[in-house]
């Protein structure tokens, strides 16, 4: 089934503290008459209009800022829904990028529920302010240059060390798997922040530790199907980076933070922030961070539809890649990238322009070339490349090459491969007489999968 998420900011904020629409309008009228608004009816179904998309009267609005302890100059100043941001758990959008701020981000991110998608997705305009906002401080930060001696470098080592088997461990069973270990250690970088000894480059390491572990959380949190989960992780890891910005790794957390827009059917959204990633890393990364970026920008333009624009990027992707060289400076993060034409997203933007046939082409070539630990991904080309061939009416082929991905998924906790494979029952039922795409739908309807 695919993420859903509330269908207002109100629902989000309601459900945020774990109230029904008769318990949230019975908090709300006890608070009304404490506040003198005692002449407000409050009943679940004025709230469910509410949730619905009338807009309460400004007194009512005042009361439900009061129960969540929202200054009332910024109801006016915000407007309704606008400033209900400022009623979620965590910082609102708009806080200012400053250390304390980024410490209690990342205090209520380790504390959040492992598994939650409560919460509303950030509008355009919200998402677009913040990264602007982000944008301006980390190229302000990264020209004037962070410098300091090492302090502790034991704990910081031995922190990289289990950041990167998270990694591994996601490209194995999938980000729901990661999400509980990825917290614990954020909870102990979050713990060095605030109570250890620690300046120059000791300080530069353990900020970008909490960045890179609130940037997995939300890839993680992406990969299981909590979508506003991740983005308030990549929220989080925005100010991380804002505090000891380093080109690359922003560059990647905004690539991140964009691809999941993508996955949310808002590409026009994707292809913005990859440009602004694009622009963060410029010239002070290596050609094959710059790959990344621009092969999903590929993905990015075909979701689109501009197939010009998707050839384009990935042209340039390839002229990067191929300038990557042995002994490149790296990021540690990049061990996963392969040749832009080999990678998963690369395929999907095929199928996207409607050429099955290069799709099929791609994807069967780069999971060639996949390491056999890699089961999540596996699964991702394995989809995609039974979707090409359904679309080529290689009815037989492309039933082999789902229960193949099917054979995987018990291995895996992913949302997004549970997801995929919904999307490939769809693409498969009008074949629903051929036998062999009939065995596969039985298989999807048999709930054995992630």
């Amino acid at each position: 089934m695919r993420t859903t998420h509330p269908r207002h900011l109100l629902a989000a904020v309601r459900q945020a503290y774990g109230l029904t629409l008769a318990q949230y309008a019975n908090a709300l009228a006890v608070r009304a008459r404490i506040i003198g608004y005692g002449a407000i009816v409050w009943r679940r179904e004025k709230i469910c209009r509410w949730e619905a998309g009338a807009i309460p009267e400004l007194a009512a609005q005042l009361v439900i800022a009061d129960l969540h302890g929202v200054d009332p100059e910024q109801v006016k100043a915000r407007g309704w829904p606008n400033w209900l941001y400022l009623a979620l758990p965590g910082p609102s959008p708009w806080a200012p990028f400053a250390p304390e701020v980024t410490l209690s981000a990342l205090d209520d991110l380790a504390a959040a529920p492992t598994h939650t998608n409560q919460g509303a997705l950030l509008p355009d305009d919200v998402l677009r302010d913040l990264t602007d906002r982000w944008t301006r401080h980390v190229q302000q930060a990264i020209e004037c240059g962070k410098s300091g001696g090492y302090i502790g470098v034991e704990v910081t080592t031995a922190l990289h060390a289990r950041m990167t088997a998270l990694w591994h461990l996601d490209d194995s069973m999938g980000g729901a798997s990661c999400i509980t270990s990825a917290q614990s250690d954020l909870r102990m970088v979050t713990r060095l922040l605030r109570h250890s000894r620690h300046t120059g480059q000791r300080r530069t390491d353990l900020l970008h530790l909490a960045a890179e572990h609130a940037r997995f959380l939300g890839w993680a949190h992406f990969d299981s199907g909590h979508h506003h989960a991740a983005q308030r992780a990549w929220h989080t890891a925005l100010r991380a980076t804002a505090e000891s910005p380093e080109p690359a790794h922003s560059a990647y957390l905004l690539s991140n933070l964009a691809l999941t827009t993508i996955y949310d059917g808002n590409p026009t959204q994707g292809s913005a922030l990859l440009t602004t990633a694009r622009d963060i890393a410029g010239t002070r990364t290596t050609p094959l961070v710059a790959s990344m970026i621009d092969t999903w920008r590929v993905r990015a333009a075909a979701a689109e539809g501009d197939s010009a624009a998707a050839a384009r990027h990935l042209l340039q992707a390839e002229h990067e890649y191929e300038r990557a060289r042995q002994g490149d400076e790296n990021p540690p993060w990049a061990y996963w990238m392969v040749r832009p034409t080999h990678m998963a997203e690369t395929g999907r933007a095929f199928l996207d322009l409607g050429d099955p046939v290069t799709a099929e082409k791609l994807l069967t070539e780069g999971i060639a070339a996949l390491p056999a630990t890699a089961l999540r991904d596996r699964i991702l080309y394995l989809v995609w490349i039974a979707t090409a061939q359904a679309r080529q009416h290689a009815l037989d082929t492309a039933a082999t090459t789902a229960h193949a991905a099917l054979d995987l998924a018990p291995h895996v906790s992913s949302g997004r491969c549970a997801d995929l494979f919904s999307d490939m029952a769809a693409e498969l039922k009008p074949h629903l007489t051929d036998p062999g795409i009939a065995d596969v739908i039985d298989r999807l309807n048999t709930p054995q999968r992630t």
